[in-house]
């Protein structure tokens, strides 16, 4: 009898110590999952979290507004001018790569396989100055012109920003719509009347490229 007791026990303990393996074996089963889903949300949510940061900087820096909505289709006009800015003497340089086709709306573009930095292309009606000034990164607003390195020319009580379209000073020139041979010059610092008749001059005397 105490043989079959003993038996009895130790089959008992097998049994319990079976299914204390059993259920090891499942917690220890569903840890490594839940250490596995873990080391994937780690990875998973920064990535997540990394793109839409990524989405909305691009929104910033490069808005897609629908400006077909806005200005003519495209191919609906193609007029042509000439721009120069002169910001405390120092004229801009658009004659460079990065300034080519900034916009298809309004760029400024190679001719003749130069790169072209004082004509104007228009390529759909109603667009604005602005709209070329804005595919550069730079702006004209609040009395200043912000360039593309962020460096601001504002109004004060020494320097203005002022803007001229074919000899005539107006108030606003982003929201100016060219006209085909219209002359624009944008010009900041503290000069006299004759210095900025010399800066038009230099204007006129600008070679508008058409092709």
């Amino acid at each position: 009898m105490n043989r079959k007791r003993k038996d009895t026990g130790n089959n008992n303990n097998n049994k319990n110590n079976s299914n204390m393996k059993e259920e090891n074996n499942n917690t220890s089963y569903f840890a490594k999952g839940r250490r596995k889903r873990k080391q994937y949300m780690k990875i998973i949510i920064p990535a997540i979290v990394g793109i839409i940061a990524i989405t909305i900087v691009l929104a910033i820096l490069f808005p897609r507004n629908d400006v077909s909505a806005t200005y003519g289709t495209l191919g609906s006009a193609h007029e042509h001018a000439a721009l120069l800015v002169n910001l405390n003497g120092t004229k801009i340089d658009f004659a460079q790569q990065k300034y080519m086709v900034r916009s298809n709306y309004i760029h400024m573009e190679s001719y003749n396989g130069t790169l072209d930095g004082t004509t104007l292309h228009k390529h759909a009606a109603k667009v604005p100055i602005g709209e070329f000034v804005k595919s550069l990164r730079m702006d004209i607003s609040n009395g200043c012109f912000i360039t593309d390195e962020n460096k601001r020319f504002c109004d004060n009580e020494n320097s203005k920003l002022r803007f001229y379209v074919n000899g005539n000073q107006t108030n606003d020139i982003m929201g100016y719509v060219l006209n085909d041979d219209d002359r624009v010059l944008v010009t900041y610092g503290n000069q006299s009347s004759s210095e900025i008749e010399n800066e038009l001059q230099e204007l006129n005397n600008i070679k508008i490229n058409k092709l």
